[in-house]
């Protein structure tokens, strides 16, 4: 069985003949991207599991998280790089006022942060929310003809959007976000229920030839505990989230959620709600939720990916990587794929270099299904 299929396969419910493997940062479309990176250390991994697994041929939706304010109205007026850090000032253009975003990013680890929200007040939400919607000027259905040519044996077209609630938090900071749910819960509930529209429309479009197969959406993590109660999560996550996923079920794609931390109060919604891929599924005391244990929870309908930390890789002995690995396949094979909780971070050192070649052993050791289903 080739990745492409193999992959599909765990996500459907299917048999694979393996585990797929999935290692974020290591996945690549052709040998000649392998060749040109400069880590020599990354390269090393990306070639050894080249053969093995996916790559993803994304499609982008353009959702940002700006209460989904279409792209066009948002301009990047400054820009300044020093020592490969980028430091960039965008303004949103809205018909009561321009509001001022300011984003940074890593050199190193390559990392987006905010260092201006562009909402700070009531006053600037409904700035923001005054920007007429529209879909955005880039959003179109992916070139088929670009594919490299041996798409149908390892590649997955995808595309990826926020969890609605997401694109409201998002755009304010987080701490005040979580004061105006318990000062104006109405208003976050309306909020939420715009970017989700806008999310809907933007989906409905991008999935509309149905050639788009797998669909990543993040973000539920903000509101899972302790970030959030559980009132906020069924009211802000559960019915948004439900229906984009129904969406995307009725245009043939699959729906992957991700979601860090602890996991184990929400999986059951999860299932609920349709989706068919749900990661990291990270232990104590990065979770609360052993693989093998959410695995137990599932009870095979929807698929689990996890749980090697990248904590674990970076940091830990050989021998905590190697017991890590085979405590991902405790409670069964099936429905699984065996990930990291995150790629790397800045160049790879000897030791997490080691550390991913043992992971790799374990998972030819281990990932055989055999006779399980």
């Amino acid at each position: 069985m080739n990745p492409r299929d193999r992959l599909l396969a765990a996500l459907r419910g299917q048999k694979p003949d393996r585990v797929p493997l999935l290692l974020e940062g290591c996945q690549f479309a052709g040998r000649a991207d392998v060749d040109a990176l400069s880590d020599p250390a990354l390269a090393e991994i990306a070639r050894r599991i080249f053969e093995h697994t996916t790559y993803f041929a994304s499609c982008p939706s353009h959702v940002n998280r700006y209460l989904v304010t279409p792209p066009q109205r948002i301009v990047e007026v400054h820009r300044e790089e020093k020592e490969g850090s980028v430091r960039a000032v965008s303004e949103i253009d809205t018909p009561r006022g321009t509001l001022t975003a300011v984003t940074g990013r890593n050199a190193t680890t390559n990392t987006v942060w905010t260092i201006k929200y562009p909402v700070e007040s009531l006053e600037d939400i409904e700035r923001i929310r005054s920007v007429p919607w529209e879909l955005p000027s880039g959003l179109a259905a992916p070139d088929l003809s670009q594919l490299p040519p041996d798409f149908a044996e390892r590649g997955v077209i995808h595309s990826g959007v926020s969890s609605p609630f997401v694109c409201v938090a998002g755009m304010m900071p987080y701490q005040y976000f979580l004061e105006l749910c318990a000062t104006e819960p109405a208003l976050m509930r309306e909020l939420a229920s715009i970017c989700h529209e806008r999310i809907a429309a933007v989906l409905d479009a991008l999935l509309a030839d149905r050639t788009v197969e797998y669909v990543w959406m993040g973000g539920c993590e903000w509101l899972t505990p302790p970030m959030g109660s559980p009132r906020l999560y069924e009211e802000l996550v559960q019915p948004f989230e439900a229906d984009l996923i129904s969406r995307m079920h009725a245009a043939g794609a699959l729906c992957h959620i991700h979601c860090h931390g602890n996991v184990r109060s929400t999986l059951e919604m999860v299932i609920e709600r349709g989706a068919d891929f749900f990661e990291p599924v990270e232990p104590p005391p990065d979770g609360d939720n052993a693989l093998a244990e959410a695995k137990a929870i599932a009870a095979g309908r929807f698929t689990l990916g996890g749980n090697i930390e990248a904590r674990v890789l970076q940091y830990e002995s050989v021998e905590a990587v190697e017991a890590a690995t085979r405590a991902a396949f405790e409670g069964g094979k099936a429905r699984m794929v065996l990930q990291t909780s995150a790629g790397p971070i800045g160049s790879i050192s000897p030791t997490l270099l080691t550390n991913y070649h043992r992971m790799i052993d374990v998972w030819e050791e281990c990932a055989a299904l055999g006779d399980q289903v």
